[in-house]
């Protein structure tokens, strides 16, 4: 099981419930989809979520400086990939990206190089499948913008994802 989040904007609340979703529901990576914002987002998911459980994400648009993030992060087992990269989850390709590009994304989804495309920036959630591939955007964490605060749950085996709110 894979936990999916985007748009955390260091609201240590939400990435601590997200956590504790993630916990309960026995998740072994949670992947981010950018807007962490600080590098304490990044210090108080791995705190969260304790050992054991990969850390992956991507930027978004509004971290800042993103060597001295990179450094934090790294102290904490949480793993930057730069502004996109892929991970392998349960025998399966997963694409990451913020999203801050329409275009982007959708070459991504369309590109055939993913089994799931993860991406945020919108704040909406977004699950849907464009052919084989199955994209995937969990929503905002923060719940700033819609008042909701969501996460996504991924399961690779069956290739499908439940949005969580929390």
């Amino acid at each position: 099981m894979v936990g999916v989040v985007s748009d955390s904007h260091d609201n240590i609340d939400a990435i601590k419930r997200a956590a504790a979703l993630f916990r309960e529901r026995g998740v072994e990576l949670v992947v981010h989809a950018g807007d962490w914002v600080a590098p304490f987002s990044a210090k108080a998911l791995r705190e969260a979520l304790g050992d054991g459980v990969r850390i992956v994400g991507v930027w978004g648009n509004n971290e800042g400086e993103l060597l001295y993030f990179q450094r934090v992060a790294s102290q904490f087992g949480v793993e930057i990939l730069g502004y996109a990269g892929s991970v392998e989850a349960g025998g399966r390709k997963i694409g990451v990206y913020h999203g801050t590009s329409d275009l982007l994304t959708e070459a991504m989804v369309r590109s055939g190089m993913f089994d799931v495309v993860v991406y945020g920036h919108t704040h909406r959630v977004d699950v849907r499948r464009v052919g084989s591939t199955l994209v995937v955007n969990p929503g905002e964490l923060c719940g700033y913008l819609t008042g909701r605060r969501t996460a996504a749950l991924l399961d690779t085996a069956r290739l499908e994802a439940e949005v969580v709110e929390l």
